[in-house]
């Protein structure tokens, strides 16, 4: 087997364990149900921070990059940020332990953001020149503020995270913006 599909079936392992709620399966289950020996898994994952962080790029490639991509096209951005926000709080919800096992989920969160930096920056510029994001807002916001929502996401699955992410957001209107702070 090549070591693409060895990683692919791993990921694959690791990702159905975490959402069963199984985030504490030891990495020898994981490589059992990935049908590849211990040695094989930690040739490619030195640790299971490594192989869950692996398992969040993928979810994230794979379910919030096409938003990034909707938002970067978008100059009424609101809309998408709320989306991405929510289904950010929904992948954490239903991926049970794999918050648990990314270790710090916010900032594995903010590296995610911080590599589609472009997308963002233009966008906002855009968005900013349309008059429908407050003039003081800086591109790097916009990761920080996911990455607050990532960072407190088991207080906002108990309610309607779309409700609390939606006032989080209102922050970004032009029209009832304050001076921001340096």
């Amino acid at each position: 087997m090549d070591a693409y599909a060895s990683v692919s079936r791993i990921l694959d392992a690791a990702r159905r364990l975490f959402a069963s709620g199984q985030g504490s399966a030891t990495l020898n289950r994981i490589a059992q149900e990935a049908g590849v020996g211990i040695a094989t898994l930690y040739r490619h994952f030195p640790n299971r921070q490594s192989l869950a962080r692996a398992v969040y790029d993928q979810l994230f490639d794979e379910q919030l990059k096409p938003l990034l991509e909707r938002f970067e096209r978008s100059d009424t951005p609101r809309e998408v940020l709320l989306d991405m926000a929510e289904r950010l709080l929904l992948i954490l919800g239903r991926e049970g332990g794999l918050a648990g096992s990314v270790g710090d989920i916010a900032e594995a969160t903010r590296e995610l953001l911080h590599r589609n930096g472009d997308q963002i920056e233009g966008a906002v510029r855009r968005a900013q020149e349309a008059g429908n994001l407050r003039p003081d807002l800086r591109p790097a916001d916009i990761p920080t503020l996911i990455t607050l929502v990532a960072a407190g996401f088991s207080a906002l699955q108990d309610g309607s995270p779309r409700r609390y992410v939606s006032l989080l957001l209102d922050g970004l209107n032009p029209a009832f913006a304050q001076p921001l702070p340096e």
